[in-house]
């Protein structure tokens, strides 16, 4: 079928006898109340030998009783082995930190571990503007301090002009 003609299309396909839905409902009535349901099957299919329901208990019993004993041999389990080396590992910790005279402390790091972590790093200024809130810091905190020239020279000598250029 072509697709410019599929919009020309007025039949289904689908086709019904003449007055099938009229006359469905007296089809399935009178099916029901026929006495003879299915006139197909005359035996079930399925035999049992005879006094099998009265014989089938004492038969799995006695299927019970003959089984013979097999020895059980026990593995050792390592459940034991974990609580105790949990519990060793727990206590171990315990100790380590209550009586921990070393504390880390902000005075104890020194100040070039940290530059060297950072510059290692690698992070970025917008890295670092990130941490910081707008409401932390204010022009106030910038106008008392006092740069001597001999730190501005420095700074200027050991950067690129390129990184003072802002677009």
């Amino acid at each position: 079928m072509k697709e410019e003609r599929i919009h020309n299309i007025k039949d289904s396909g689908f086709k019904t006898p003449d007055h099938y839905f009229e006359s469905l409902d007296n089809q399935i009535f009178e099916r029901l109340n026929e006495k003879e349901i299915i006139s197909g099957s005359k035996t079930p299919g399925f035999t049992v030998p005879n006094d099998y329901f009265n014989s089938v208990e004492t038969k799995i019993l006695e299927e019970l009783k003959t089984t013979t004993k097999k020895p059980v041999i026990t593995l050792k389990s390592r459940n034991t082995f974990y609580y105790i080396a949990g519990i060793a590992a727990s206590f171990v910790l315990l100790f380590s930190l209550v009586f921990n005279k070393d504390r880390i402390s902000f005075e104890n790091i020194d100040t070039a571990l940290i530059e060297n972590y950072l510059y290692y790093e690698e992070y970025t200024n917008d890295d670092f503007a990130s941490l910081f809130k707008t409401s932390d810091i204010s022009e106030t905190d910038f106008i008392d301090i006092n740069i001597s020239e001999e730190t501005l020279n420095q700074y200027f000598e050991n950067i690129e002009p390129e990184d003072l250029i802002f677009e």
